[in-house]
């Protein structure tokens, strides 16, 4: 548009004649048409030139095509992928999904832990019973991923059934698994842990209490802390213990002074450990938080939430605070825990309530917040250096009581939960990644 703007001026000035370029052609005609050719002859090149300007102005305005890709044989515009800028790349905000290679096994309220060598384990969970999706049972199967193929293969049973276990790397490479529910949801005390050398579950020292819908992590020691669940008949657990790998031993931790399931437990900088919320199964839920400290093996009570929060997420973030978000009751507020002043602050609302859903720390420093109760596939990013919430791009399926885990290349792997997507209702074998 532009050249044909200055093509169009060019011509303008070659064709367009000046008013008095023949005044002396014929002065005896001068006095009768002259006036009337030199007011035309204005009026045509002020015309010329007001549409060439016009012209210019369009081709001036005009925008610029989205960024494409070229995927699977077609063009596609990508509003999540990366805008280059004078040679500069800028990452956008809210990703993508695409469908990866599905599990043998359907799976929900199971454990994901990541592998040392970046492939990622699927472990127990609740399955289809027989060939109905809606009528789930625990399972004792185990598969792992490899991000590098973006297969899945089979990997040793567990030596028993587990639904809401959890699960954790261990320091010398292993792989431990606590606790969960067996059949008729009958709680575990027993834990196992995996050799991926040897492709081989062994079971471990038992806990005290059988326990599920608990809480634990790796303390910077290497030992594991457990804290909370239910027992038999939903009875809550308020005591906590401390397993050591290098003894196989158990030891007691203290106790909660509100007993607790559908928790969290997060592995503070100092290496204290938060607990928030949860409470019963069906309510009351709970507003407050209790830290453990390893050093003295002692608990004390911390600031309580502004809303209580239950089957919810806590995330550490980079700078040391906790972000946690929604929980039962329809919550969609958002806190965060600052550790050294003990004190909560809103961090915003999600884009909708969510409960059993998942978290996740990205490469980047922000958290990718999916799923939840209702099956629904939106998802939410925080930004910590903003404190501020935008939505993300949608997950290719529906899902709650699902896991997500950072892959070593910055992607997320979206394992499993409960969908309503397709021939997948109920306990599904879908798995998806996010995409920076």
């Amino acid at each position: 548009m532009r050249s044909a703007g200055k093509v169009l001026l060019t011509c303008v000035r070659l064709t367009a004649p000046h008013p008095l370029q023949n005044v002396n052609q014929d002065r005896s005609s001068a006095h009768l048409v002259g006036p009337f050719r030199e007011v035309f002859m204005r009026r045509l090149a002020a015309l010329i030139l007001i549409l060439a300007f016009v012209l210019a102005a369009l081709a001036c305005s005009s925008s610029p095509a989205a960024p494409s890709s070229r995927e699977g044989g077609e063009v596609v515009t990508d509003p999540g992928g990366e805008v280059e800028t004078a040679g500069v790349t800028t990452p956008a905000g809210p990703g993508r999904f695409v469908a990866t290679d599905k599990m043998v096994d359907a799976r929900g309220y199971h454990a994901a832990v990541k592998l040392a060598d970046g492939r990622v384990m699927a472990i127990a969970g609740k399955s289809r019973g027989g060939a109905s999706a809606w009528k789930p049972s625990s399972i004792e199967a185990t598969a792992i991923y490899d991000p590098s193929t973006e297969k899945w293969t089979d990997s040793a049973l567990l030596s028993t059934v587990r639904e809401h276990p959890t699960g954790h790397l261990l320091e010398d490479g292993r792989i431990i698994v606590i606790g969960g529910s067996a059949v008729r949801q009958e709680p575990l005390a027993s834990v196992e842990v995996y050799d991926a050398a040897v492709d081989k579950w062994t079971e471990v020292a038992p806990m005290s209490a059988k326990r599920w819908r608990h809480a634990s992590v790796v303390l910077d020691d290497g030992r594991v802390l457990v804290v909370g669940g239910e027992e038999q008949d939903l009875v809550l657990v308020a005591e906590a213990e401390i397993w050591d790998p290098a003894s196989d031993t158990w030891s007691e931790a203290g106790s909660l002074t509100d007993a607790r399931a559908l928790h969290t437990a997060t592995l503070l900088a100092d290496g204290r450990v938060l607990v928030v919320g949860g409470g019963k199964r069906e309510s009351p839920y709970l507003k407050t938080t209790e830290i453990f400290d390893p050093q003295t093996g002692e608990w004390t009570q911390a600031a309580p939430t502004q809303v209580a929060h239950s089957a919810h997420t806590a995330t550490l973030l980079p700078d040391g605070r906790v972000l946690v978000t929604g929980g039962k009751g329809k919550v969609t507020l958002t806190e965060l825990y600052d550790p050294e002043a003990d004190a909560w602050t809103s961090a915003g609302e999600l884009s909708e309530w969510r409960a059993e859903h998942a978290a996740v720390l990205l490469s980047d420093g922000r958290v990718l917040v999916t799923g939840g109760i209702g099956k629904v596939a939106t998802t939410d990013i925080f930004d910590p250096q903003k404190d501020e919430w935008s939505e993300g791009a949608n997950m290719v399926e529906t899902r709650y009581a699902h896991s997500m885990t950072r892959l070593d290349d910055g992607r997320v792997l979206v394992i499993g939960g409960n969908s309503t997507d397709g021939d997948q209702r109920g306990v599904t074998t879908e798995v998806e990644l996010w995409e920076p």
